[in-house]
């Protein structure tokens, strides 16, 4: 009548039961797969392509200004211009190659404003896509000149 040390009668069982662990990790794995988004929303950015930036002409930085003056004398950048159409063909030749087709005016306050009209019809078919009024501290914008 001894006592038994172990062996198959009724005492604590050695082996790990598996089955709960296997629900939880299978259980975690569902939440974790549920919770990750299958679109992540994506933010678009629109980067310039490197070669552009690259090869940017010397003349990009100098700005076009289109002067004309009470006794009608055209300039482009203090430069005197003899015709319209010469005028035009600066203008879509300097513009060419550029992001930003931007022409200023400067116009005298006397200045024909018939002439004027003509330019900036001229600037905006030249490629010209914005036209900027050069503002002078000591004088104001013409009112006829603001709504362009």
């Amino acid at each position: 009548m001894g006592m038994d040390t172990g062996g198959s009668g009724g005492g604590p069982s050695s082996e790990i039961n598996v089955t709960p662990l296997v629900d939880v990790c299978l259980v975690l794995l569902i939440i974790f797969m549920v919770m990750i988004p299958k679109n992540v929303p994506e933010i678009s950015v629109q980067v310039p392509p490197e070669s552009k930036q690259r090869k940017k002409p010397p003349n990009q930085s100098d700005t076009l200004v289109i002067g004309l003056t009470k006794d009608g004398a055209l300039t482009l950048n203090s430069q005197a211009i003899n015709t319209r159409d010469e005028l035009g063909d600066l203008i879509s030749s300097r513009l060419q190659g550029r992001e930003k087709k931007v022409v200023f005016i400067d116009f005298d306050d006397d200045a024909n404003y018939g002439e004027a009209v003509l330019l900036l019809d001229l600037a905006k078919r030249s490629g010209a896509a914005v036209l900027g009024i050069m503002k002078h501290k000591n004088r104001p914008v013409p009112d006829t000149l603001v709504g362009i």
